[in-house]
């Protein structure tokens, strides 16, 4: 997980813009089979959750636009080795490997 506050705005933005047509399709889907079956109460409280769904699906598209404007107007830092742990960066141990094949057992 970024430790960025604005792109982790973006990240739960891009997922809640991805999830919520999801959930709005499907309570409304649900709304429209009661009224179908005569439940009249049952419709009109799903349909006022696709309402609530809807409208929150709408806020997290222009908030996922906005996130992903500031993310892209902010000048990415870049992190040096010496910010990590403050030293250089660490050198792999180099293994000796033969060239060609195997080493020749010694007799």
């Amino acid at each position: 997980m970024h430790r960025d506050p604005i792109r982790r705005a973006v990240l739960w933005g891009v997922s809640a813009s991805l999830l919520l047509p999801v959930m709005l399709a499907v309570v409304t889907g649900l709304g429209a089979l009661l009224g179908g079956l005569g439940d009249a109460a049952g419709s009109r409280v799903f349909l006022r959750i696709g309402l609530v769904v809807g409208a929150a699906w709408v806020i997290a598209l222009v908030a996922t636009t906005i996130a992903s404007a500031m993310a892209a107007l902010i000048p990415h830092r870049r992190r040096r080795w010496r910010d990590c742990r403050g030293r250089g960066p660490r050198r792999r141990r180099l293994r000796h490997r033969p060239r060609h094949g195997r080493e020749p057992r010694p007799e």
